[in-house]
């Protein structure tokens, strides 16, 4: 092919290249103008949060596609001033910008928040805290928590088998995955810093509640304050002893059951030999044997 055949076309692919360029460049820069139709709805003018009560500057109006919506949003069609349009306290929290519906808020005499941020068949317990049983005070509204009971155990002394596994005290977590519904009296979260409260309201169901109601008598409860995304709620017994914990102990049973002694006593009347094991074994006379007809010696060989 001719040289100055090929310069052409080359010449003429890349001037093709730039003017594709030139116009995507003019097309994008344009912006495509939405020409529905709009409607005025009521939207959040800052973050709101779970249980706020609505006041003057807390909702707006925006401008929303008609479409976006089902007949759920507040329309300015309804009131004509945002902070008239919905009244009450909020049961979710909401972001800036974002639409609020009417089903939002609870009505006057439905309950107080609390009450109306608790799903079908729930019950909210409360149980009481301080610092060293809720975390140093980390725990807030919505985290998610395990419950634990320690108490005093009534053990019979007598009874070998159980002191080896507990001598006096046994924790167990009775709930896991609880969610907070409040802390004192307040609903919603503060992010600012730690508190140490009074009470903490957890969402439980009736068996749960019976539960925590029953705990709180028997001993002390503790929250455990869980992870984010921390979901685990197997319904695997946890559950730990004294004698677990303390290795002092582990070895005083073992003394008591006669893991410590070594074996049997011999004791040793004129003729007769007894065998006896400390008590906390096996216990009593193991047997007897005679040895000779005469003597009186009496003595203790083990």
């Amino acid at each position: 092919m001719n040289k100055n055949v090929l310069i052409v076309l080359a010449g003429g692919f890349v001037v093709a290249i730039l003017v594709a360029v030139l116009v995507q460049a003019s097309l994008g820069g344009k912006k495509v103008e939405d020409t529905g139709p709009k409607t005025m709805v009521l939207v959040a003018a800052k973050d709101l949060p779970l249980g706020a009560e609505l006041k003057e500057g807390d909702l707006k109006w925006q401008a929303w596609p008609g479409q976006a919506f089902s007949g759920a949003i507040v329309r300015k069609a309804d009131a004509d001033k945002a902070n008239e349009a919905l009244k009450g306290r909020l049961i979710q929290k909401v972001s800036a910008g974002q639409p609020v519906l009417g089903s939002y808020t609870f009505k006057e005499g439905r309950g107080n928040v609390v009450a109306a941020t608790l799903e079908k068949g729930q019950r909210a317990v409360a149980i009481p805290v301080k610092a060293d049983t809720m975390a140093g005070g980390f725990i807030s509204p919505g985290d998610f928590v395990d419950v634990i009971m320690t108490y005093k155990v009534s053990l019979d002394r007598d009874d070998t088998e159980a002191s080896a596994f507990v001598n006096n005290h046994s924790s167990e977590t009775i709930l896991k995955n609880v969610r907070v519904l409040a802390v004192d009296q307040e609903a919603s979260r503060n992010e600012d810093k730690a508190k140490i409260a009074r009470t903490v309201t957890l969402a439980v169901d009736s068996k749960g509640a019976e539960k925590v109601a029953l705990a709180s008598e028997m001993g002390d409860l503790t929250l455990s304050l869980r992870g984010l995304g921390d979901d685990d709620d197997s319904n695997t017994a946890s559950m730990t002893t004294d004698m677990e914990v303390s290795k002092t102990m582990q070895n005083i049973a073992r003394i008591r059951n006669g893991g410590g002694g070594g074996g049997p006593v011999r004791i040793y009347n004129g003729a007769s030999v007894q065998e006896v094991r400390p008590r906390g074994g096996n216990g009593g006379v193991i047997g007897e044997n005679t040895q000779g007809s005469g003597g009186t010696e009496e003595g203790v060989q083990q």
